[in-house]
């Protein structure tokens, strides 16, 4: 009897208990902070106004997003819990020109926003948005395949470069480069010289002296790794053999399919980070090569924390400036994503593979940039919006694949 009577008086009291933490773990609420977000108008623009305006906040931490389209006279009111913020912009912009009225497609981006206290006043600098035509990255394939045994295989990754343009465009002395910055790795370069151009490490060029490489409108050209037939050592993997040119680094340990037409290695080695670490962008040299490599080097400083203690570090790499490039895109991963390691008028987004530093699922998929729209003609238009978030397909089966 008493067994029962402590057993009828325990569930009650633990309810009452229950209730007690509920009601104490519901006041424990992030304080709040009322931001007034300032846009100002893109430089060069005369008496601008804005209109279809979103704006997003995505809390770092939590991955939260919040948006608001409730911007008067330039200005957005908002209330925010307290956190760090990646804030971005999309809209359009009227804008007089020669007299007349024109529009273009306005962005921005402000990574790393730290809101606290109850108020906060920030400004976020707007950009005109590149007109989406020429030649731009339609798949990157990164990530490799696995073998039946479950081993990485490497030497099948690809690039392809599409003509978005309605006319034919000549592919020599395109350049493609591999960021020499961490999209999961933030640290303070200095100097900063990311609005002005992008630090390259690895950088690749096509071949030729003007037009020996016509690319049709709607077609695209392919650049292997390795210009081979994979299936012949990986079932898993796909048939390079028809790529129209090759990476071969010669002081390494890789295959010259003498088949395929090999890029020119203008400096360091293109090697694909397979887990998508890395950024690439395609870009023209102007001047030339040898004038890239004379007024480039970008001699830079940053500190590497390890276990609390601080170690200077300076580096050497080379920068092309944003002016030289035609396209990019931002590669990460979901879960160790950190920035963007380009100027956001170039790219303000990321595309991935994967969505864990070593998820073993990212293999055999792309990143393939989606399709706006067909002409009549039956040439497909891609989506160029200079925000790779938006135009591509993260985790694509790769189109040699099909």
């Amino acid at each position: 009897m008493m067994k029962m009577t402590l057993r009828s008086l325990w569930i009650p009291l633990c309810a009452l208990l229950l209730l007690g933490a509920c009601k104490k773990d519901s006041t424990l609420q992030l304080k709040q902070v009322a931001l007034t977000l300032t846009l100002e108008s893109p430089e060069g623009l005369t008496d601008a106004k804005l209109s279809d305006v979103k704006v997003t906040f995505r809390e770092i931490n939590t991955g939260k997003e919040t948006v608001s389209t409730n911007v008067v006279n330039q200005k957005l009111d908002i209330t925010l819990s307290e956190g760090s913020y990646d804030v971005s912009l999309e809209g359009k912009a009227e804008y007089l020109l020669d007299g007349k009225t024109a529009s273009r497609r306005v962005a921005g981006l402000k990574q790393g926003m730290v809101l606290t206290g109850t108020q906060a006043a920030e400004k976020l600098t707007l950009f005109i948005g590149q007109e989406g035509s020429g030649f731009v990255i339609q798949e990157i394939f990164f990530t490799g395949t696995l073998t039946a045994e479950s081993k990485q295989y490497t030497g099948d990754k690809y690039f392809v470069i599409y003509n978005n343009s309605a006319e034919t465009l000549y592919a020599d002395g395109l350049v493609i480069a591999q960021s020499a910055f961490l999209t999961t790795d933030k640290r303070n370069y200095t100097p900063d010289v990311m609005s002005q151009a992008v630090a390259v490490a690895g950088v690749i060029r096509i071949p030729g002296s003007g037009k020996d490489h016509p690319v049709l409108p709607g077609k695209s050209i392919l650049i292997a790794d390795d210009g081979i037939n994979h299936k012949e050592f990986n079932p898993a993997s796909i048939d390079l053999r028809k790529a129209d040119f090759e990476i071969f680094n010669q002081n390494m340990d890789d295959i010259d399919n003498p088949q395929v037409t090999n890029m020119e290695n203008t400096y360091d080695k293109m090697v694909f980070h397979n887990r998508g670490f890395t950024s690439y962008v395609l870009a023209r040299f102007p001047n030339g090569t040898d004038d890239f490599l004379t007024n480039q080097q970008y001699n830079y400083e940053y500190s590497l924390i390890v276990n609390g203690i601080v170690y200077p570090m300076d580096q050497q790499e080379y920068k092309i400036p944003n002016a030289w490039i035609i396209d990019a895109v931002n590669l990460s991963v979901q879960a160790s994503f950190q920035w963007i390691v380009t100027d956001p008028s170039l790219d303000m987004g990321w595309t991935f593979c994967g969505k864990l530093a070593n998820d073993k699922t990212r293999y055999g998929k792309s990143v393939r940039r989606k399709t706006l729209s067909t002409t009549a003609e039956g040439r497909v238009i891609l989506k160029d919006t200079n925000n790779s978030s938006l135009d591509f397909d993260a985790e694509a089966k790769p189109s040699l694949m099909q």
